[in-house]
């Protein structure tokens, strides 16, 4: 029996479903998997009464941020490097000048052409002969032709452009904090992570999930003050195989199964020590920390998560 749900002719849409509903359906069609020393990602840590799970953020930060920055920086250096003349255009402008200056020791008449080239080139170059985009800027928008000073503008604004995005993909990289884990708490019989201050957590019987090609999302409810109610549903990207496309039920069925091991069964039915901790990602700079108060905030939570499976049929997510 097939987990997806889609619906509709040109663009195909389904809905999230409840985890739950599946339980006995993983019983039965899948044979019951070993526990191992290591669950496999994106297992970060199984203990007595918890079971920590990576969520997508963390490949996405590699696999589209990190080459993004390393791709503007790149353009960035091109386009700043190519602002004003190359090194040729500099050597052939310093030798006009020398040869300019020589004339005039001799009182040599310039007409207003040459009169002008040359008071361009040394406005373009300092007194001791050293060139910078600065004076040549000058130069150009005080001797330079229309065309020259449109050119120079439009280099400048692209170049600027780009090293803004540069500078703002580069602060949002090291700035943003290393996502929560997600935590499957078995002794209460809860999920809930949290992002940038807001709680989302459910029962487990009541937590939604939708397959992907991008992935699995996990329905939560969340804090969300704009909301009427202060709650909201919101889904969480896991990657099980640690695929950014193409992702098939097939990938998520060991993710599924060894969900319903620990929640049902324990640790014992998923590793076979005594508890185990991956190595965390040593590349973040900040962590993303714990709402406060926590179990305050989650006990609040809890009394309205009710209604989530209720809110399942009215969310219509394209394919």
């Amino acid at each position: 029996m097939k987990r997806t749900n889609s619906q509709g002719f040109l663009v195909r849409y389904q809905y999230p479903q409840r985890l739950s509903k599946w339980r006995e359906s993983f019983a039965s069609q899948f044979k019951l998997i070993q526990p191992a020393h290591d669950p496999l990602e994106p297992f970060m840590t199984v203990t007595d009464d918890v079971l920590t799970v990576r969520d997508a953020r963390h490949g996405l930060r590699f696999a589209y941020l990190l080459p993004l920055v390393i791709g503007l920086w790149i353009l960035s250096c091109a386009f700043i490097g190519d602002l004003g003349p190359n090194s040729a255009s500099v050597s052939y402008g310093r030798d006009k000048l020398a040869e300019y200056q020589a004339k005039d020791t001799k009182d040599f008449y310039f007409d207003d052409y040459h009169n002008r080239r040359y008071s361009y080139y040394r406005m373009m170059f300092d007194d001791d002969g050293s060139y910078s985009f600065l004076s040549y800027s000058k130069a150009i928008f005080t001797y330079g032709r229309e065309s020259q000073k449109k050119s120079l503008i439009s280099d400048v604004v692209i170049a600027s452009v780009i090293l803004s995005l540069t500078l703002f993909f580069t602060v949002f990289f090291i700035k943003s904090p290393k996502p929560a884990h997600i935590y499957f708490d078995r002794k209460r019989g809860l999920v809930y992570t949290w992002f940038f201050g807001r709680l989302a957590a459910c029962r487990f019987e009541n937590l939604g999930f939708l397959e992907r090609k991008t992935g699995l999302l996990l329905y939560f409810y969340c804090e969300n003050k704009k909301r009427k109610g202060g709650y909201d549903v919101v889904p969480v990207t896991v990657q099980p195989t640690g695929k950014v496309h193409l992702n098939s039920e097939r990938d998520n069925d060991y993710f599924f199964a060894q969900l319903f091991n620990f929640m049902d069964n324990g640790k014992s039915a998923v590793i076979t020590g005594e508890s185990f901790h991956r190595p965390e990602s040593k590349t973040y700079f900040f962590i993303d920390k714990r709402p406060e108060p926590f179990e305050e905030r989650l006990e609040k939570l809890l009394e309205h998560e009710h209604v989530l499976p209720d809110l399942y049929a009215n969310l219509k997510v394209v394919n």
